[in-house]
């Protein structure tokens, strides 16, 4: 099969250029890009020798990869490691690693995402790119490819890339070595039609039979009616040849990375004082806020490393009650940090690094409102991150409520808000430790009852029915009944 992809090589490299100037049309368009030496590169073994690596196939060891080094010597995949070495003596063989070649492929699709937000990891040692939209931006098909190429290529990766309207297309032509590009799924018949039948991931049942009957490439199965393809040699042969030109939609699972952001800068000597490191750290806040405008995200919370010659480096965190952009309020709770840390030794670099990044929600606004009273809400925030950074996470204490009816456990302090008390009934922030009695004829009744009925489950039931009550000193107080058999009346809350 490899003979006959080099053979046909040149006439598909011909047609190329007659389908590369034909205009986009608006179906997708996909990258492969082919990583042969992948499960070489993972291993960490110098391409430029006679390298392999083995993996069992059918309960059998077998080559699975080689360096061209080593095919120059005649080493083939899937040959017998005895027989490799009897053809080349001095072939290094590795056993292969399928996860380190995953953590590759994950690490170049982190590069690839930089090129196109839909990046595929469906097939083995490939990436698949959807790229129609982003033409544009890097100057038409040929100088993303360029660019891409630029970027994933290294001394242990060499990467084959293929661009058609097909991923299925895309990665035959790719596997084949057939660097290729095809903008028009019109096209694509005429492109494939060399191709040989043996290029598909079909059985060697159906191989044979296909071979017998003189089918050798695919343009000879198009020009057979497609019912009688389906009769003799099943369905799946038809849904195959339907994929490779882009007839059939394909469901590919899209790899997604969280953004993160790291930075770092040098400093040219060591430092000891806060204003002599401190622009560093300004620099490096501005670069985080563009970061964050450009993917319009937030930050919840970022951190400050300080890197020192001998001893470990210093972290600082920095968390806020809501998300930021803003790098001078960074800048400032960072600052504020440092001036209550002391440093264990003199400063070499800083690093800001952040993954608490989330969406960016703006603030809702009325056409008519005035915005006095969104600029203190962001204000009051920052003033709360400001104490937050100066006296800890936990300083903080915010009224917040339980899922428990009963009013002496639904009501808790938390560092943060646990959740909204939108909705429920008045409840006041100040609830007496044991709840006093009190007398009907004492107090005025403002509200109706709400009873409240719970516990059973714990054994520590209650019968209350609670009210608004204003007493003669004219104190809003919170007054309930119990519904037992003594009827007493209890104050047990003041409003503010």
């Amino acid at each position: 099969m490899a003979a006959t992809a080099r053979a046909l090589s040149p006439t598909l490299t011909n047609r190329v250029d007659a389908t590369s100037k034909l205009k986009p049309a608006n179906s997708q368009l996909w990258i492969c890009v082919y990583f042969p030496d992948l499960a070489l590169a993972a291993l960490q073994l110098d391409l430029s020798q006679a390298v392999a690596c083995s993996t069992l196939n059918k309960g059998q060891l077998r080559l699975h990869a080689v360096s061209k080094t080593a095919q120059q010597a005649g080493v083939e995949p899937g040959m017998p490691p005895a027989a490799a070495l009897a053809l080349c003596p001095g072939l290094i063989i590795d056993k292969r690693e399928p996860l380190a070649e995953r953590q590759a492929l994950d690490e170049l699709a982190d590069i690839a995402l930089n090129f196109s937000p839909w990046v595929s990891l469906g097939q083995q040692d490939c990436l698949l790119l959807e790229v129609r939209a982003c033409l544009s931006l890097f100057g038409g098909v040929e100088n993303l490819r360029d660019k891409l190429r630029t970027a994933l290529q290294t001394d242990r990766h060499r990467p084959i890339m293929v661009i058609s309207p097909s991923p299925t297309a895309s990665v035959l032509l790719a596997r084949l070595g057939l660097e290729i590009i095809v903008t028009e799924r019109s096209a694509l018949r005429s492109v494939l039609g060399p191709l040989p039948i043996a290029a598909l991931a079909l059985d060697d049942k159906s191989l044979r039979r296909l071979a017998r009957t003189g089918l050798r490439q695919l343009i000879d199965l198009w020009r057979l009616p497609r019912d009688g393809l389906a009769k003799r040699y099943g369905a799946g042969l038809l849904q195959q040849l339907d994929r490779l030109v882009g007839q059939q939609t394909q469901v590919l699972q899209a790899c997604h990375r969280p953004p993160r952001f790291h930075a770092s800068r040098e400093m040219p000597i060591e430092l000891e004082r806060i204003e002599h490191f401190f622009p560093a750290i300004t620099q490096l806040a501005a670069e985080f806020a563009v970061f964050l405008k450009v993917r319009d995200a937030t930050a919840l919370g970022i951190t400050l490393e300080l890197h020192h010659h001998s001893s470990p480096a210093t972290r600082l965190a920095v968390e806020f009650r809501a998300g930021s952009r803003d790098p001078k309020h960074w800048c400032s709770l960072l600052h504020e940090k440092l001036e209550r840390s002391p440093l264990s030794a003199p400063v070499l670099a800083v690093s800001l690094l952040s993954q608490a990044i989330i969406p960016f929600q703006p603030e809702g606004f009325s056409l008519f409102a005035d915005n006095a009273s969104a600029d203190s809400a962001s204000e009051w925030q920052a003033v709360l991150d400001q104490l937050q950074a100066r006296l800890g996470h936990q300083a903080l204490q915010f009224p917040g409520t339980r899922a428990d009816h009963r009013p002496e456990r639904a009501v808790t302090n938390a560092p943060a808000p646990l959740h909204s008390t939108a909705g429920l009934a008045p409840r006041p922030l100040w609830l007496l430790p044991v709840p006093d009695p009190l007398r009907l004829v004492d107090i005025r009744l403002l509200s109706a009852a709400e009873r409240v009925e719970s516990g059973w489950w714990d054994n520590q039931p209650m019968r209350r029915d609670y009210h608004i009550a204003q007493d003669r000193l004219g104190r809003k107080l919170w007054v309930y009944r119990n519904l037992n058999a003594k009827q007493q009346w209890f104050v047990h809350g003041l409003f503010g």
